[in-house]
């Protein structure tokens, strides 16, 4: 029986490194490569689009950019027996992921983080934290 891995990606560098782990442990599996689009992020100087936040245009505009993104990372890594497919969804990411995983019936989650450290030494990032408190499966974290 073939499981679903839904991988969460950002395209930061630990996001890399969470969908090269989920390639190499989860052969042979169904890897969801999912992005959260979040419609209350901060806009970079380089974002050239004009679009009203939140319209259906710029929806759709997101929903692209994310699309490039998840093809992207793809393209750069050796998917082997897995079965690769995108998704997206569209809210704060660490609400969005554990949705996704209920939603589309996810085995587990992989995802990458940075981390932080405090009073107590390494963490979690805060995302992270989230998905790893309200999933109902499995969540790898990879740093």
């Amino acid at each position: 029986m073939s499981r679903t891995i839904l991988v969460a990606y950002d395209g930061s560098e630990h996001a890399q490194q969470a969908l090269e782990y989920a390639l190499e442990t989860f052969t042979g599996e169904r890897i969801v490569l999912f992005h959260a689009i979040d419609p209350f992020a901060r806009v970079t100087e380089d974002d050239d689009t004009e679009l009203t936040p939140l319209s259906e245009a710029w929806l759709e505009d997101r929903r692209d950019a994310a699309e490039e993104l998840l093809e992207q990372a793809i393209d750069g890594v050796e998917t082997g027996d897995a079965q690769v497919e995108i998704d997206t969804g569209v809210g704060s990411p660490p609400q969005t992921i554990v949705a996704a995983a209920a939603e589309i019936d996810i085995d587990g989650i992989v995802l990458g983080t940075r981390g932080r450290t405090g009073a107590g030494g390494a963490q979690l990032g805060s995302a992270a934290d989230t998905v790893v408190k309200r999933a109902n499966v499995p969540v790898t974290v990879v740093r």
